[in-house]
């Protein structure tokens, strides 16, 4: 059963991805209370306060991710370890091509009033996908050299908060609705937890 856990989790997040899918899609009225829910947790709006999330969000860009990722990548390849260098790379570059897929199907409007340019659609959310997922697997890279607890527990809190963090400041920031960014975080996390299972079975089977 073990090791079903991460298909099992995977399958669970998209399961709820498509709960928000079909929500937004139907113009269902508990997407709206949950979007204004999210706005006005995030008030009031004040210039340090969009300083400080504008950077936020800026270093949770997949621009800026994406590239990262495929440099990380390369340096595993460098070193020989050829299917964690593909495994590290691939799961950003085909990841976000999932999102495009989904944004230009659905083809939802971005809020209006942006207090920063945001171009394209707006459902689900490119930066919580491109961050969830690198953080999900720089977690998993060093997780297993973290031999006490409390540098797990330290490690995890940084990455959910820093996951958060990027969520806030997207919907602070005007570029997307609250559940826009959930269900980014839905969709990256099944996307991790199916291809990392996928790709274990294939390590297993080299």
């Amino acid at each position: 059963m073990k090791k079903y856990t991460k298909l099992l989790a995977g399958i669970d997040c998209w399961l709820i991805f498509a709960i928000f899918l079909l929500g937004v899609q139907g113009d269902a009225s508990w997407i709206h209370q949950l979007d204004q829910w999210g706005y006005q947790l995030l008030q009031p709006t004040t210039a340090v306060r969009t300083r400080v999330f504008t950077t936020i969000t800026h270093l949770g860009d997949p621009m800026i991710l994406l590239p990262l990722s495929i440099l990380i990548g390369i340096l595993f390849w460098w070193r020989r370890r050829f299917i964690r260098g593909l495994q590290f790379a691939s799961l950003q570059l085909v990841g976000y091509l999932l999102v495009i897929a989904v944004k230009y199907s659905l083809r939802r409007p971005r809020p209006e009033h942006k207090l920063i340019p945001a171009h394209g659609f707006s459902f689900p959310s490119g930066h919580t996908f491109a961050t969830t997922v690198f953080v999900l697997t720089v977690a998993a890279l060093i997780w297993p050299h973290l031999k006490r607890r409390w540098q797990r527990i330290v490690v995890g809190l940084a990455a959910g908060s820093w996951i958060i963090l990027v969520m806030a400041s997207r919907v602070y920031l005007r570029n997307h609705f609250t559940s826009d960014v959930f269900a980014g975080l839905c969709l990256a996390s099944g996307w991790w937890f199916l291809a990392t299972a996928a790709w274990q079975r294939i390590a297993q089977c080299r």
